[in-house]
């Protein structure tokens, strides 16, 4: 209940409620035509809103209990990534002075998804694997002070911590 300030007194208050979806069942046939779509960039929101695919947390759903499911999406996935990437190379080739500015966008646009969807093979850091141990340094300093001895002449001496020969 909201309050108005007027007369002090509550009034409910509606939300907006979003119709049900009808569901719809699991079936290879329908991961496959999702998955197929998939791998020319369209994006899952998308292709969930029309009619006869399942909603969008089903997807998620089916891809928790179904073996092979969460296999078959990610590669997918990885096939829209190459998609956007070549609409990206398409666009940026096709770009002209009068279509500059709104070409950035959508260029940029395509940059975000394509890192976003790939981090190491489209991103802007790719991730090197490095051997355990391998990527340690062992930095040792050394103090040193200069002398002069008894016959004049200057040297340095290494000035040793507590405990160190």
């Amino acid at each position: 209940m909201a309050e108005t300030p007027e007369r002090g007194i509550s009034v409910p208050v509606k939300h907006a409620v979003r119709p049900k979806k009808p569901s719809v069942g699991y079936s290879p046939k329908l991961v496959d035509a999702i998955c197929a779509r998939l791998a020319i960039g369209e994006t899952w929101l998308a292709i969930s809103k029309d009619d006869g695919m399942p909603s969008y947390q089903a997807l998620y759903q089916w891809r928790k209990k179904r073996p092979g499911v969460e296999g078959k999406v990610e590669m997918a996935r990885q096939m829209g990534v190459d998609a956007l990437a070549d609409e990206l190379l398409d666009t940026a080739r096709a770009v002209t002075t009068a279509t500059v500015s709104t070409t950035k966008v959508h260029v940029d646009g395509l940059k975000w998804s394509t890192g976003r969807g790939s981090l190491l093979r489209h991103g802007a850091r790719v991730a090197t694997a490095v051997p355990k141990g391998a990527g340690e340094m062992h930095i040792r300093v050394r103090r040193f002070e200069k002398l002069v001895g008894e016959d004049g002449r200057a040297f340095l001496r290494e000035i040793l911590l507590e405990g160190e020969q």
